[in-house]
C-alpha cells in the first residue's frame, strides 16, 4: 500500500470517528439518578424546556459537556478532513 493510500484510509478513519463522536448522545444523571437527555455535540436531540423542568443548573451543565465535547471531537474530524485532502492533493514522485 502506498503512503498516499494509508494517508488516505487514516483520514477517513479520523474523519468518520470525529462526525460518529459528535453525533452520539450526552446525558447527565440528576440527584434521583434519572438520566436526562443533553442531544449531541451540536445540539440536535436537546429539549431546553424540558431540561429545564428538571432544573435549572442541568441547562449550563448539558451545555458544557456539549461544548466538551465538540472542543475535542471538531479537531479530530478536521484533521481527517486535512489527512484525505493531503493525500488527495500530494503528488506522486516521479521514479527517473
Amino acid at each position: 500500500m502506498s503512503p498516499r493510500a494509508v494517508t488516505a484510509v487514516i483520514g477517513a478513519a479520523f474523519v468518520l470517528a470525529g462526525l460518529l463522536i459528535m453525533v452520539l448522545p450526552l446525558a447527565t444523571d440528576s440527584p434521583s439518578g434519572v438520566p436526562i437527555a443533553c442531544g449531541n455535540s451540536v445540539g440536535m436531540g436537546f429539549d431546553e424546556i424540558a431540561v429545564e423542568a428538571e432544573g435549572a443548573a442541568f441547562v449550563e451543565i448539558c451545555g458544557r459537556l456539549r461544548v466538551e465535547r465538540l472542543v475535542w471531537a471538531a479537531p479530530v474530524t478536521v484533521l481527517g478532513v486535512l489527512l484525505l485532502v493531503g493525500s488527495i492533493v500530494a503528488r506522486r514522485r516521479s521514479s527517473s
